[in-house]
């Protein structure tokens, strides 16, 4: 996939294109909510991966908790 201007046709609520210096910080995502394709995969997005597994197999007890990317890559989920 074409990674130039990526954020342009990406659906995720995080976008790993973002042109927002902040978007770590600024922008949230559910658990079951699209993840961005953008490769290569950063830390945020291998999170999302997984944890959209868990929700799949109803495992994941925090889908009401919107988490950001800084988030995503820092915290024990």
């Amino acid at each position: 996939m074409n990674n130039y201007q990526h954020n342009l046709i990406c659906n995720a609520p995080i976008c790993a294109g973002d042109t927002n210096p902040d978007f770590k910080k600024e922008v949230y995502w559910y658990g079951g909510e699209e993840v961005c394709q953008r490769t290569p995969y950063e830390k945020f997005q291998k999170k999302q991966v997984a944890i959209n597994k868990e929700v799949k197999s109803g495992h994941f007890r925090h889908v009401e908790e919107a988490f950001n990317a800084f988030d995503l890559e820092n915290r024990l989920i």
